[in-house]
C-alpha cells in the first residue's frame, strides 16, 4: 500500500484582487484536510488571505502586475505549511516597508502562525512560509484511505484458485499481436512501476519476445473479450528448461480461479516444446502462487535469499497479507521444479555438512541421487566463469561449468567484480552438482 505520508497541493494564479476567491477556496479546503479545529481555523485562513493579498499589493506597487503567485500547501503529521512563492520584484524579511514589514506587524505579533519567515530562491523568486503546528499525528483523509484499502485488499486477499461461478465465462489463449500494451498495464496494475524486469512495460518488447520464442505468453480473456489475465513460459537462452512466471491477473477480476487454467496452459506450452521441465519463482509474499506451484505438482527446492529490490511492491494487493514497509527490505523467493520428463539418476557431489539436506531434496522430487562428499581426484588447469548482472534486480549469477584444481580463484574474482564493479546486492553461484570437485569448491 503505497500511500504518501503528507499531503501536497499547489495552486498557480496571476496575481489579480479578482482571482483571490479561488484562493479564499483553496485555503478552506486545506485546512479542512488538515484538521484545524475553529477558532484557530479562522485566524489561520484569515492571516494566509491577509500574506497573499500583501504579496499582490507589494507587486503591483512596484509594476509587477498580474504576476504568477504558486501557493503551494504542505500537510504532514506535524504541521501545516503554506508557501507563497512570488515571480516578481524580490520581497523579504528586512524589508522596512511593503510587505516585509506589513506581515511582521499583522501577522507575526499574533502568533497566528508558528513560524512565518521568507526563502530566496534566486531566479525562481522569493518565497513566503507560513507554518501552523498541528495537535494530532493522524492525517483524517489518509487514515479513512488507508482503511478502505486495507478492507479491499483483505477481501482479494481471500479470492483464491478455487473458480466461481463466472469462471466458464472466461476464456484462455496464447499471445496475439497487440495483446502488449494490455499485458504492460496488467504489470503495472499489479506491480506499479516496480517490476523487476523491464521489458514487461514495453509493448513492442513483449510482442518481439514472444515472436522469438522467448516468451510464450498465456492470457486470459474477460467475457467482454478484454486481457485480465497472463502467465508466461520465459526461455531467454531458448533451452531446454522454462521458467513460468509474470502471472497477474486484473484484481478486478480475481476470485474466479482463472491463474488455474493459465497454468496449465503454461505447462501445455511446455510440454509441446519438448523442455525437460519449468521451474518457478514466486515471491515468498505471494502465498496464492505458491499454492499454484503445489497444485501443479511443482516441488520446492530452494530459498533463493534477496532476488528482488525492497523498492518491488504488489501493488494491486496480489500478496496473501497486508505488505509491512515499515523496514524495507530485498524480497526472497521459493524455487520450485517440475520435471516434464523422467529424471535420470543422478551422482552429487556436495560438502559433507549439506549431505542430508541434498538427499532429502532430490527424495521429495522422486529422483535417485546417490550422494559423494569427497571426490578423488580434480583436474587441475583453469575454470572459465560466465557471469551475468541483471541491474534492474541488482542480482548477478556467476555459473561454473568445470571444475578444476584452480577453480576457486576463477570464482573469488567473479565475485570480487561483480560486488566492486557492478555493485550487486545479490550474488548465485551456479556449480555442477555432478562434476566430483563440487564439493571442494563450494
Amino acid at each position: 500500500m503505497n500511500l504518501p505520508k503528507n499531503i501536497v497541493l499547489e495552486l498557480s494564479f496571476p496575481g489579480l484582487q479578482e482571482v483571490n476567491p479561488m484562493v479564499h477556496d483553496f485555503a478552506n479546503r486545506v485546512l479542512d484536510l488538515a484538521g484545524i479545529p475553529s477558532p484557530r481555523r479562522e485566524g489561520l485562513h484569515d492571516a494566509l488571505l491577509s500574506a497573499v493579498i500583501l504579496v499582490e499589493r507589494a507587486l503591483e506597487q512596484d509594476g509587477d502586475v498580474a504576476t504568477r503567485i504558486d501557493l503551494g500547501a504542505t500537510i504532514s503529521a506535524d504541521s501545516v505549511e503554506f508557501k507563497i512563492l512570488e515571480h516578481g520584484v524580490p520581497l523579504g524579511e528586512d524589508l522596512e516597508d511593503g510587505a516585509g514589514k506589513e506581515i511582521r506587524k499583522r501577522i507575526r505579533p499574533a502568533q497566528v502562525y508558528d513560524q512565518v519567515y521568507w526563502i530566496q530562491k534566486g531566479q525562481a523568486g522569493s518565497e513566503l512560509h507560513l507554518v501552523a503546528h498541528r495537535e494530532t499525528s493522524s492525517i483524517n483523509i489518509l487514515e479513512i484511505t488507508r482503511q478502505r484499502i486495507e478492507e479491499d485488499h483483505d477481501a482479494l486477499a481471500h479470492a483464491d484458485v478455487a473458480p466461481s461461478e463466472a469462471s466458464g465465462e472466461y476464456a484462455i489463449r496464447g499471445y496475439a499481436p497487440a495483446d502488449g500494451l494490455t499485458i504492460a498495464r496488467r504489470i503495472y496494475e499489479a506491480y506499479g512501476r516496480s517490476y523487476p524486469n523491464p521489458d514487461l512495460y514495453v509493448p513492442e518488447r513483449i510482442e518481439r519476445l514472444n515472436k522469438e520464442g522467448r516468451l510464450h505468453s498465456i492470457v486470459c480473456t474477460s467475457p467482454a473479450g478484454e486481457v485480465v489475465g497472463h502467465y508466461a513460459l520465459e526461455r531467454p537462452d531458448l533451452g531446454a528448461v522454462g521458467e513460468a512466471g509474470q502471472a497477474v491477473i486484473d484484481h478486478r477480476h480475481r476470485g474466479h480461479g482463472l491463474m488455474e487454467p493459465m497454468r496449465a496452459a503454461v505447462e501445455a506450452a511446455g510440454a509441446e516444446l519438448g523442455l525437460l521441465g519449468i521451474w518457478s519463482q514466486p515471491t515468498a509474499r505471494h502465498p496464492v502462487s505458491q499454492r499454484m506451484n503445489l497444485k501443479f505438482g511443482s516441488k520446492p527446492s530452494a530459498l533463493c535469499l534477496g532476488t528482488t529490490p525492497a523498492e518491488a511492491t504488489l501493488r494491486g494487493g496480489v500478496g496473501g497479507q497486508k505488505e509491512d514497509t515499515a523496514v524495507p527490505a530485498r524480497h526472497s523467493c521459493f524455487l520450485y521444479w517440475h520435471p516434464l520428463e523422467a529424471e535420470p539418476p543422478l551422482v552429487a557431489y556436495v560438502p559433507e555438512m549439506l549431505a542430508p539436506i541434498i538427499t532429502r531434496l532430490y527424495a521429495e522430487r522422486g529422483r535417485e541421487v546417490r550422494v559423494e562428499t569427497q571426490s578423488k581426484s580434480i583436474p587441475s588447469g583453469h575454470t572459465t566463469v560466465h557471469t551475468r548482472f541483471d541491474a534492474a534486480r541488482g542480482v548477478a549469477w556467476i555459473a561454473v561449468d568445470q571444475i578444476t584444481d584452480g577453480a576457486y580463484d576463477s570464482v573469488k574474482a567473479a565475485i570480487d567484480a561483480m560486488q566492486s564493479g557492478a555493485g550487486a546486492a545479490t550474488i548465485f553461484i551456479d556449480l555442477p552438482i555432478d562434476l566430483p570437485g563440487t564439493e571442494s569448491l563450494a
